[in-house]
């Protein structure tokens, strides 16, 4: 459930603490290497719709300006005949990756191969389990194209209750979770990235908020791809 209001985006919890997962997640890559101009500012919020229902979820502020377009992947690539499926067919998760760059390249001219294995790195930390290619975009403006911030975290950290209840341990939650879209591990789609993470920033966001099982599957994805916290 999502609506637009006034330059904001508002988005409702369906399967859990969406909410929550994309606020934190914000906060994490915020914490990180990545340039400020791809960050998607998340704030958790309550919502009341015109009927007086009342919603847990977040906010965002619309990212595209006026006189600008959000293409997706998906978008992009049907539009010029193009079938990602067909595209990483029997290749490798990295030569997959490098394969829809060159063609996202000679459609926009955007070297997306470092934007897009950053992405799926950082998905792989937070296990967001919703980066289909509609998840995946690209802005049209006047000039051509530019890169769009990352975007759509909500089905992470194990936000999705009704596959993941509260009552399953969160080890095994953590396994049964699948990667998207070039392969369903999220090892194999942690490709070689420059993306880092500040871990005393880190290890002190999630000392001073309590942030339930989000918190705790954070902490331990901080041990797992400790590589990347320095």
């Amino acid at each position: 459930m999502k609506w637009r209001a006034g330059s904001l985006w508002v988005k409702a919890n369906k399967f859990g603490y969406e909410g929550l997962a994309e606020w934190v997640s914000y906060e994490l890559m915020r914490r990180s290497n990545v340039n400020e101009e791809l960050i998607v500012p998340y704030q958790i919020c309550k919502i009341v719709d015109e009927e007086g229902t009342e919603y847990d979820g977040c906010y965002s502020e619309n990212f595209v300006s006026p006189g600008e377009t959000l293409v997706t992947l998906d978008r992009l690539l049907s539009s010029y005949g193009y079938s990602f499926n067909r595209i990483v067919e029997k290749l490798s998760t990295e030569r997959a990756v490098e394969a829809i760059a060159v063609v996202v390249e000679s459609l926009t001219g955007l070297n997306v191969f470092q934007y897009l294995t950053d992405q799926l790195t950082f998905d792989a930390v937070v296990l967001n389990e919703d980066r289909h290619i509609n998840n995946i975009a690209f802005i049209h403006r006047a000039d051509g194209y530019r890169l769009c911030p990352y975007f759509d975290h909500g089905l992470s950290l194990l936000s999705d209750l009704n596959d993941y209840p509260a009552s399953m341990p969160a080890d095994v939650a953590m396994r049964n979770v699948k990667a998207r879209p070039f392969s369903v591990s999220f090892r194999k789609q942690a490709l070689s990235t420059s993306l880092k993470f500040n871990r005393d920033a880190v290890v002190e966001f999630l000392d001073t908020h309590e942030l339930g099982r989000a918190g705790r599957v954070l902490r331990s994805q901080v041990r797992v791809y400790s590589n990347l916290f320095v």
